[in-house]
């Protein structure tokens, strides 16, 4: 039985889906393929990694001057989100095993949006330079960070053209998929008019761009409710908040706990039927 794991994004809402990766990790649970989009992208490399409480790590340890968001780490950065800490600075200081992911027999992919075309693509290295530019291009916010350029091409955040990119995982032949959500049920992502005022000026070289931006909200329906109707016919586990989620640059660190031992107590009501799976 070939098992998929797919991971979405959020910001700081993925800290709900590092507790659930380091459930699975304490459970020795592997799959066959993980695809990670954004703060997924993240998570997806701690579990290639086997890097339990990687994440939890950074959250109790690091904050203000030394955080990779908010005001008082713009001393050094000049840049409301510094994605340099978390692919370069973190992964030394807290001595990510990278040699564990890229031996990994789990096949990785990480979503990433085309500027230029406004389409998803989905990236896969076993080069760790490679690896690093890839997963800050996944993570590289909209109007707040700068895209990244691979390859000539620039990139931003996978989560605008392919939030949860289940069709695509439907391509792979899996058999079973578990889908980790950072958003409560019936809530859904959407682009208000002030981001979209903001967007036009910003992106105003790449229509395509800004009309993935514009479309992102009915596409993320229609994820979701593909992800349930599979849910229904047991093909997919949705693990998922049931609690108040957090915002996507939370500055609340008691909000920010919270929410990673909700994702590892979700995930922990769900492992017997992992287990069984994998």
């Amino acid at each position: 039985m070939k098992t998929a794991l797919v991971l979405e994004g959020g910001g700081l809402r993925g800290v709900f889906s590092a507790g659930v990766i380091d459930c699975f990790l304490d459970n020795d649970i592997s799959f066959d393929y993980v695809i990670g989009v954004s703060a997924g992208a993240c998570n997806a490399m701690a579990m290639l990694g086997r890097q339990k409480r990687y994440f939890w790590s950074i959250i109790n340890t690091v904050s203000g001057r030394n955080s990779f968001y908010g005001v008082s780490q713009m001393v050094d950065s000049h840049r409301f989100v510094n994605l340099d800490k978390i692919f370069y600075e973190y992964t030394e200081q807290f001595h990510f095993d990278f040699e564990t992911l890229l031996k990994s027999s789990t096949e990785l992919e990480m979503v990433v949006s085309n500027i230029e075309t406004g389409k998803a693509e989905y990236m896969t290295t076993r080069d760790l330079d490679r690896l690093r530019l890839i997963g800050k291009a996944s993570c590289s916010l909209p109007i707040i960070t700068d895209p990244v350029e691979i390859d000539g091409q620039l990139y931003l955040d996978g989560g605008i053209t392919d939030s949860i990119p289940i069709e695509h995982v439907l391509e792979k032949d899996v058999d079973r998929i578990v889908v980790v959500l950072t958003r409560k049920k019936g809530n859904y992502s959407h682009t208000n008019e002030a981001t979209k005022a903001i967007v036009r000026r910003i992106y105003s070289e790449y229509p395509n761009l800004i009309q993935a931006m514009y479309d992102r909200g009915d596409l993320y329906k229609r994820e979701v409710g593909i992800c349930e109707k599979l849910e229904e016919e047991g093909k997919v586990t949705l693990i998922r908040p049931t609690m108040k989620e957090i915002g996507r640059l939370e500055s609340d660190e008691n909000e920010i706990s919270l929410s990673y031992f909700h994702g590892y107590t979700k995930a922990k009501e769900n492992i017997e039927t992992i287990k069984k799976w994998v």
